[in-house]
C-alpha cells in the first residue's frame, strides 16, 4: 500500500506537528512509515525515536508493524524506564490499593461523631447497614474517581480547598483519605501509576536521548502525561509528532483533557497542524452522516473526510418491541451476510437485555480502535443508562476537571461517533418503538 498525499505530507514533516487523523484514515500506517522515513533518511537513529501509545495492546500491535528497534512504550512504561535510568527505587502499588485503603478507613471507623455525620449526610440510621448499601459503594467510587482526577490533572491542595466551598462533607473525607493514602504509599516506598508519571517528570533534569517523540491517540492525553512529554521535548530540543482525532476523545472520566488537543499550537511552539483526509474503512455515505452528527458541537475540528467506498443506506434503524426476539433475528441475518459482526452498547450490562447466547459484544469504550465488517448498536433508549448516558458528574469532579460543556452530551456524542465508525460496511441500530434516544431522533433527520 502506498502513502496518499496527505499521509506523505505528514511523514515528511520535520517540525512539531499535530496530525489529525479521522476514523479509518490510516494513522498507524502513517506512524510506521514516519519511522521508516526518519531512519532511512538518517534523520534519527533507532535509539533516538520514542513512540508512545496508550495501552499494552496498542503498543504490542505497533511493535509488530515497526521494522526497527525503536522504543515503543505506554506512558507508564516510559515513566518506569526514566526512573530506572536515574536509579530511583520504588515498588508499584496495586491498582486497587486506593480502593482498599478507602474501604478500610470507613469499615474500621470507630469515631461515633464521624459515623453520625456520615449517616446524617446519606439520610441513614445504622452505620453497619450503610456499609452494606448501594449508597456506600457509590460513595467509595466517587471518592476514588475524584482523587484519581486530582492526581491526573496535577492538582494541588489549594485546588482541593476550593472544593470545600462546593461540598464541605465530601471535601473533608477526600482530604482525610488522600493523606492516609499518600502516607501509606510513602511509608511502603510505593508509587501508583500516576505517581510514576509525576515522579519521572520531576526526576528528569538533563538530556535524555530522544530526538523525535511520536504520540499515538493524542486526544487521550492528560495534564501529567503532557507535562512529562513537554519536559522531554524541552530538555532534548526534540520534535513531537502527535497523532489523534478529537472526534474520538472519550476518556474524560479518567482524567484525559481534550483541550490539550485543541490548544496544541498554543502549548507547542513552532508547530503546525496537518490532516489526513482519506478514510479507508467507512463509506462516504456513512462518513457524511457521522461527520454531520459530530459537528453539531462547533468546538470539534472539521475534517472533510473522503472515501472511495460507496454504500447505499449504510445506517439502518430497526425498531423493536421485544428486544431479545428482535436482536436474535437481526444478529442471525447479519451473520449470514458476513461472520465478522461486532455488537456494541453503552454499558457492560446492556447485552443482558438483548441476548442470552454468547456474541462478540463490547462497550463502545472497549471497541475504540477496532473495526468489523458490520456493526450492531443496542440500547438506544432515552434513559439515565441509555445512549446518551445521562449520569451527571459530581460537582467536585467538575471543579477539578471541567467537562466540555459546549453542547449537551458532548462526550457521549463523540462516543456515538466512535460506535458508528467501527464498521467497514453497514451499521444496524436497534431502537425501541417508545422512549427512543435523542441521538436517534437527530440521526433519523440525517439519513432520510
Amino acid at each position: 500500500m502506498n502513502l496518499d498525499k496527505y499521509q506523505l505530507d505528514a511523514v515528511e514533516s520535520l517540525t512539531n506537528t499535530l496530525l489529525i487523523a479521522g476514523a479509518g484514515a490510516g494513522k498507524t500506517f502513517t506512524i510506521v512509515k514516519k519511522i521508516d522515513y526518519l531512519i532511512n533518511n538518517n534523520i534519527c537513529k533507532e535509539n533516538e525515536i520514542l513512540v508512545i501509545s496508550f495501552t499494552n495492546k496498542s503498543v504490542n500491535d505497533l511493535k509488530k508493524k515497526i521494522s526497527y528497534n525503536v522504543d515503543v512504550f505506554t506512558f507508564h512504561k516510559l515513566a518506569m524506564n526514566i526512573l530506572n535510568n536515574y536509579h530511583i527505587s520504588y515498588k508499584i502499588a496495586n491498582d486497587d490499593y486506593l480502593k482498599y485503603m478507602t474501604n478500610e478507613f470507613f469499615c474500621s471507623l470507630d469515631d461515633f461523631d464521624m459515623q453520625k455525620e456520615i449517616l446524617s449526610y446519606f439520610n441513614e440510621t445504622n452505620y453497619q447497614y450503610f456499609l452494606n448499601s448501594y449508597k456506600y459503594q457509590e460513595f467509595i467510587k466517587l471518592i476514588i474517581s475524584i482523587l484519581k482526577i486530582y492526581k491526573t490533572n496535577n492538582c494541588t491542595k489549594i485546588d482541593l480547598m476550593k472544593c470545600y466551598k462546593q461540598d464541605k462533607f465530601l471535601s473533608k473525607y477526600l482530604y482525610i483519605i488522600k493523606n492516609i493514602y499518600d502516607n501509606e504509599l510513602k511509608a511502603s516506598n510505593l508509587m501508583d501509576f500516576d505517581d510514576l508519571i509525576i515522579n519521572a517528570t520531576n526526576t528528569l533534569n538533563g538530556f535524555y536521548k530522544y530526538k523525535y517523540i511520536i504520540i499515538d491517540e493524542f486526544q487521550d492525553t492528560s495534564k501529567i502525561r503532557f507535562n512529562l512529554i513537554n519536559k522531554l521535548l524541552t530538555l532534548n530540543k526534540a520534535i513531537i509528532f502527535a497523532v489523534g482525532d478529537d472526534y474520538q476523545s472519550i476518556y474524560h472520566f479518567s482524567g484525559c483533557d481534550i483541550n490539550l488537543f485543541w490548544d496544541f499550537k498554543k502549548l507547542v511552539p513552532n508547530s503546525k497542524i496537518l490532516k489526513l483526509k482519506y478514510t479507508y474503512r467507512n463509506s462516504q455515505e456513512l462518513i457524511n452522516v457521522a461527520s454531520k452528527f459530530i459537528m453539531k458541537n462547533k468546538k470539534q475540528l472539521e475534517k472533510d473526510l473522503i472515501s472511495n467506498k460507496h454504500i447505499n443506506n449504510p445506517i439502518e434503524c430497526i425498531y423493536y418491541i421485544n428486544p431479545k426476539k428482535s436482536f436474535a433475528k437481526l444478529y442471525n441475518k447479519v451473520k449470514k451476510i458476513n461472520e465478522d459482526v461486532l455488537v456494541l452498547g453503552r454499558n457492560n450490562f446492556d447485552i443482558n437485555r438483548f441476548c442470552d447466547f454468547p456474541v462478540k459484544y463490547l462497550t463502545v469504550h472497549s471497541a475504540k480502535g477496532l473495526e468489523a465488517e458490520n456493526v450492531i448498536i443496542i440500547n438506544m433508549t432515552n434513559d439515565i443508562y441509555g445512549f446518551p448516558n445521562k449520569i451527571i458528574n459530581n460537582k467536585l469532579i467538575e471543579e477539578l476537571h471541567p467537562s466540555d460543556k459546549n453542547i449537551l452530551y458532548a462526550e457521549e456524542r463523540r462516543l456515538f461517533y466512535v460506535a458508528l465508525t467501527r464498521t467497514k460496511n453497514k451499521v444496524y441500530i436497534l431502537v425501541p418503538l417508545v422512549n427512543k434516544s435523542c441521538f436517534i431522533k437527530e440521526l433519523k433527520k440525517m439519513i432520510k
